[in-house]
């Protein structure tokens, strides 16, 4: 144990710079033990870099104490958390707070850290703060079968979380999700915090902040917010009028499990924010475990739609709504995830026709991302009428090769047959669609596929890959009927 640094292996002399990465993805709970290692690792333990990331969980620096009716219980330690809040509390510039089930040890942590930043700004250094409320709770009633109860904050958790807010005076990015508050309690939650980051304020996330729809007029006093995450029930004509005169660039309007109802803006206030602020793009999305259909907004500049739900599919009404209200406005339509439901696999009931009519009357659309069952004649199609695709993601698993499509009035004999040859063949249609796309396409495995995220407002980055390593790494399944040839030529319609 008294052996000096030198002799402890090459671990022990690590630059601090990889020591801090090492330690930043290791729990706070472990944090300590991992210190006891060498000197060196004691040394980095108190590094600011160390602690910049503050995430609170039902666990963290708690005690067991017995209860007689519900046993051994995690409470929070008073003694444990002043000190430490005490000796990093300086250093931390992101606090994540995520949905907990203990509110007690929530509600105590949060009066230490409001209590050690009220003393001379301690916490100015704060840039993020993240808070989620867990909303849903799994219980029993009468010892029956489990009940799922979905409920709201309010009373002295809310106080609490009001007081900590007023101590981020240096704070960019806030994210309060699923309080679920009532009219009354939503009016005042922002009020202090206008009041101090007015100017300094960059990224506000505001989803499912109350029951029932109730405006945020508070979102449009920020003056330099650059982009704006909100649920539709917290939207109105005032609000996006207030928006259109300020420094946003992005408005996100995400639907989540728990938003029961939503407010569609007039198309006459989408078109004189226009106007306003033509830099302006509008995202809609959908999260969650359910199967909802967006809120669309008429005259709106949307620029992406992405489902990130198992149970939505590419029915007629989203593909039309889209192509009718965004046909010089969409960038990105995507479903992220795989698919929960099932997949027909006629033609009259796939998606095929209404993501070919998006795909004509989208001229703009940059990234086209497909999870549901389509055959090999859509994907040669959509690759043709979407030349202005980027990014163009298809499931491996979910291509049929066939050609089912009736034929078209406007196709030549030369177009057709050779719709109907190339779509035989698998590795002839990865073939035409990169030469119509202009770089190497494949489709991808469930792996890949699962693996996509948005990155950035506007979803420009879906890749986890590049397409070089999907091509090499997806094959299709082996058929016994399976023709080899490979295309002659692309033909023209005309």
């Amino acid at each position: 144990d008294d052996a000096p640094d030198v002799e402890q292996g090459p671990w022990a002399s690590l630059p601090d710079v990889l020591l801090e990465a090492v330690y930043s993805m290791v729990p706070i709970a472990d944090r300590y033990a991992m210190s006891q290692v060498c000197r060196n690792w004691y040394r980095v333990f108190y590094s600011p870099q160390v602690w910049s990331v503050f995430v609170l969980d039902d666990r963290t620096m708690t005690r067991r104490k017995f209860n007689y009716y519900m046993g051994y219980q995690h409470l929070l330690d008073h003694y444990r958390t002043q000190i430490c809040v005490h000796k990093i509390g300086r250093h931390i510039r992101h606090l994540l707070i995520p949905a907990m089930s203990n509110f007690f040890n929530l509600y105590e942590f949060m009066v230490i850290m409001a209590y050690f930043g009220e003393r001379n700004n301690a916490l100015g250094h704060l840039r993020r703060f993240d808070f989620t409320f867990g909303c849903h709770l799994l219980g029993s009633s009468d010892g029956q079968r489990p009940q799922d109860s979905v409920f709201g904050t309010g009373g002295k958790l809310l106080e609490s979380l009001k007081r900590l807010m007023c101590c981020f005076t240096g704070l960019r990015h806030l994210a309060l999700s699923d309080l679920l508050l009532e009219p009354h309690e939503a009016k005042f939650l922002l009020d202090d915090v206008v009041e101090i980051c007015m100017t300094t304020l960059r990224t506000l996330r505001l989803i499912n902040c109350s029951k029932e729809p109730y405006p945020f007029l508070h979102a449009g006093v920020f003056l330099n917010l650059t982009a704006l995450y909100i649920s539709p029930q917290h939207l109105d004509d005032d609000l996006v009028t207030l928006l259109s005169y300020t420094a946003l660039r992005d408005l996100h309007l995400i639907q989540t499990t728990y938003t029961e109802m939503g407010l569609r803006v007039s198309p006459r206030v989408w078109r004189e924010c226009r106007r306003a602020a033509p830099r302006l793009r509008v995202h809609l999305s959908v999260e969650g475990t359910v199967a909802k259909e967006l809120i669309w907004q008429e005259c709106a500049p949307v620029h992406s739609i992405i489902y990130k739900t198992p149970y939505n599919q590419v029915g007629p009404e989203s593909a039309l709504t889209a192509a009718t209200y965004y046909p010089e406005d969409l960038r990105s339509y995507a479903f992220l995830g795989l698919p929960r439901f099932h997949m027909a696999k006629r033609f009259v009931d796939r998606p095929d026709s209404a993501l070919l009519l998006m795909c004509r009357s989208c001229h703009r659309l940059e990234t086209l991302v497909i999870r549901e069952r389509i055959s090999t004649a859509t994907v040669l199609l959509l690759a043709y009428h979407g030349r202005s695709l980027r990014r163009f993601i298809v499931r491996g698993n979910a291509v049929m090769k066939k050609c089912d499509w009736p034929r078209n009035p406007d196709w030549s004999d030369e177009f057709f047959a050779w719709l109907r040859h190339t779509s035989q063949s698998y590795d002839a249609v990865c073939q035409e669609v990169s030469q119509m796309l202009g770089f190497p396409w494949a489709p991808l495995t469930d792996k890949q596929f699962k693996a996509i995220v948005m990155h950035g407002s506007g979803g420009k980055d879906f890749y986890p890959v590049s397409p070089q390593a999907s091509m090499s790494e997806f094959r299709f399944q082996a058929s016994e009927h399976r023709l080899s040839f490979s295309s002659s030529g692309s033909f023209s319609p005309i």
